[in-house]
């Protein structure tokens, strides 16, 4: 028995072939993630921040000044647990250079949070601190939490624009 072939009929709906609209989703699947505006970007952001978070601790505790203050922008307030706000380069250079000069510090910081949202970020999390009293050799211990506020610079760096620390501050600082 002959039975004359006919192609099948075309949808009006996708007039092109099944085999180019797999073709044509099979590309949309794998130029996905190049165009998804927060997947890869958002990721290599937070590892950034976290590489920045972890060398403003080092700096801190090898006492890099110059180091340390390249982390702020040049506005930044710096928020100290005794509600003290200081604002700018030059406070935070003060604040920064009176610290290196009279403590010691063992700083940990423990991140809860790491986002970002176009061009802020912030980490929050909590520390804990013993501090080394130079003249003295004196330890003062000392735990609370942490917020740092960063913002997205047009060089695209990053900078601390906020950075605040809550709990009880250790006697003397």
């Amino acid at each position: 028995m002959n039975v004359p072939s006919t192609a099948p009929a075309k949808s009006p709906l996708f007039p092109c072939s099944r085999r180019a609209a797999i073709a044509f989703l099979a590309f949309a699947i794998i130029l996905a993630p190049a165009f998804s505006p927060t997947a890869a970007p958002q990721a290599s952001t937070i590892v950034t921040l976290a590489k920045i978070r972890e060398a403003w601790v080092q700096d801190l505790r090898s006492k890099q000044l110059e180091p340390i203050l390249r982390f702020y922008a040049a506005d930044a307030v710096f928020l100290k647990p005794t509600g003290e706000r200081i604002t700018g380069s030059a406070a935070l250079r003060s604040l920064f250079q009176t610290i290196m000069a009279t403590f010691n510090s063992e700083l940990t910081l423990h991140s809860q949070n790491l986002e970002t949202s176009g061009a802020l970020a912030y980490d929050s999390g909590d520390f804990q601190e013993t501090l080394t009293t130079i003249a003295t050799g004196a330890k003062i211990t000392a735990k609370g939490s942490y917020i740092i506020i960063f913002k997205r610079e047009p060089d695209r760096s990053w900078r601390i624009v906020q950075h605040v620390w809550t709990g009880t501050p250790p006697p003397g600082t």
